[in-house]
């Protein structure tokens, strides 16, 4: 099979939609935690705290955009509960 060939193979076995150029959301920013910035994350969310207070908190120090992100990863799983969107 011709290197043509197998790209062909691959996009249509792999790729679900043609793109000409690829942008990467949120590439410069850090999406693995660990478990117990997690747990912490979470229990400081039931607690009401905002993503501010969460994201600059001294066992968190991480960007906002993470730390909303987390939560709502953590409620899409049944951790916690949504609550109020516009929270800070």
């Amino acid at each position: 099979m011709s290197e043509q060939a197998a790209i062909t193979h691959i996009e249509k076995a792999y790729l679900r939609k043609k793109r000409r150029s690829i942008y990467v959301a949120c590439e410069d920013m850090d999406f693995t935690w660990d478990e117990r910035q997690v747990y912490a994350v979470a229990e400081m969310y039931r607690k009401g705290a905002t993503v501010y207070e969460i994201a600059n908190d001294p066992g968190i120090d991480r960007d906002p955009d993470e730390v909303a992100i987390l939560i709502m990863d953590l409620a899409r799983q049944g951790v916690i509960e949504p609550s109020d969107w516009g929270r800070g």
